[in-house]
């Protein structure tokens, strides 16, 4: 059994940016096809042994990298700021094309995080441990479920908000108030009123 937090490192924000870009030059495509999850291939230096890293996103992880990159912005290089920008733009050009394609494509995706998350929680009932010591990597889901909401169109994202608020209801019955659980170089992006389930730990087994 495991003991120790599943541990949430956070990518540096050139990482995130290659993604964004990457997932930009192929949104319109993604969005078409209606599968929610597509793996993009990153080029890593040739000094680390390996030619390309094969990394998996979606609509929600490129709007949960886009707001963490808007947090970082002082840490951007001009090239760099302006890189995202283009992306941006493209990411907008598509989702402007195909509004319904992608707000359907967002509904499924944060559909597939909420069952994730109520998974997690019916597993969390019957083994309080491992419910801790995942805890820091399974509550991804419940953040990039917060950056699509604010994406999905008003109707949408209220029928959202009401789905979410049982899993809220019962991470809120469960979480311990504490510190930040992913790193803390990027605390700053996820203040604690908005973004309290990233805030402590479900409490540990009966003694």
């Amino acid at each position: 059994m495991a003991s120790r937090l599943s541990t949430v490192v956070a990518a540096a924000p050139e990482t995130d940016l290659a993604v964004v870009v990457t997932m930009a030059t192929q949104f319109e495509s993604y969005i078409l096809r209606g599968e929610v999850y597509r793996t993009v291939v990153l080029p890593v230096d040739a000094d680390s042994g390996a030619g390309e890293r094969p990394v998996q996103s979606s609509c929600g992880d490129v709007l949960a990298r886009l707001h963490k990159l808007a947090a970082q912005s002082d840490s951007l290089s001009p090239e760099q700021k302006q890189t995202l920008t283009e992306a941006r733009a493209q990411i907008d050009k598509a989702t402007g094309r195909l509004p319904s394609h992608y707000q359907a494509l967002l509904l499924r995706e944060a559909r597939a995080r909420l069952n994730s998350l109520n998974w997690f929680l019916d597993d969390c009932s019957e083994n309080r441990r491992e419910c801790r010591v995942q805890y820091p990597f399974e509550i991804r889901n419940r953040q990039r479920i917060a950056e699509i909401g604010k994406a999905l169109d008003a109707a949408s994202a209220d029928a959202l908000a009401t789905q979410l608020a049982g899993v809220d209801q019962g991470l809120q019955a469960m979480l311990g108030r504490g510190d930040f659980v992913w790193e803390g170089s990027v605390a700053h992006v996820y203040p604690r009123d908005e973004y309290w389930y990233l805030y402590g730990l479900p409490a540990g087994p009966n003694p």
